[in-house]
């Protein structure tokens, strides 16, 4: 009987530490949205992401040039002001991207935006990053800045964290997600002109004299300039832990 006692008590203290983690779990996850996380792996391959806004453009879902697993996203050609675009509703200014890139060497390659404009289309109030023949770049508005030198035909790790209010965008590189969160930043790099608004609309994957391919995996965009913790399940899962208590109640 006592030890039955004894058992019930220690069911309902994990119980109630279950509900306290919940809360915790939860609220970290509503305070830092997470709008993509993704290898490209759910997707069809010969085709653009799936909900994603494509504009012409030749980009899609591969596995011919890839980082992790069996797929990436290629982009491989385009028109000037063709894009591959992700909506995103955020109240947060501040937006940090982060991806794993290969840029072939031999010339221009694709341009990454955070907008926000009402559509990726429009080239003034945001991010305006090029890779070009050996280094990354950006556009300010009247002149292209160089961020730094960036090596060709070998994928690097970038992360990037764009702060709409300030209108300036902070640029990270590495060999791994590690080696980049861990490296000197350049920061307080300016937008393409200050902001159209107070927040982000898109990231988007833009093309403007193209000539070589590039391609993009374990793609991650959300809210903050606090990098993500990968060692927690942005849906805040605790099923696992829920199962175990519950079966002994």
């Amino acid at each position: 009987m006592t030890k039955n006692i004894q058992m019930t008590f220690c069911q309902y203290v994990l119980l109630t530490l279950a509900v306290a983690l919940t809360f915790v779990f939860v609220g970290s996850t509503d305070a830092q949205k997470v709008f993509v996380r993704t290898g490209f792996e759910e997707f069809t391959t010969g085709n653009p992401p799936k909900d994603w806004e494509a504009i012409g453009g030749d980009f899609e879902v591969s596995g011919d040039t890839v980082k992790t697993d069996k797929k990436a996203l290629a982009i491989l050609g385009g028109a000037d002001g063709d894009g591959l675009g992700i909506p995103i509703e955020t109240e947060n200014p501040i937006i940090s991207v982060e991806f794993y890139v290969y840029i072939e060497g031999g010339g221009r390659s694709f341009n990454l935006k955070v907008a926000t404009a009402d559509g990726f289309g429009e080239n003034n109030g945001c991010t305006y990053i090029n890779w070009d023949a050996g280094v990354v770049r950006l556009y300010d508005g009247a002149a292209w800045q160089l961020v730094g030198d960036f090596e060709t035909d070998t994928w690097k790790y970038v992360y990037i964290v764009a702060d709409v209010e300030k209108s300036e965008f902070d640029f990270y590189v590495g060999d791994g997600r590690d080696d980049a969160l861990g490296a000197k930043p350049e920061k307080g790099l300016p937008f393409r002109n200050p902001a159209l608004g107070p927040v982000a609309k898109w990231v988007a994957f833009y093309t403007w004299g193209i000539v070589v391919p590039g391609y993009v995996d374990d793609l991650l965009v959300y809210e903050g300039e606090e990098a993500l913790n990968l060692a927690v399940d942005p849906t805040g899962k605790l099923t696992t832990f829920w199962g175990h208590i519950k079966q002994g109640l």
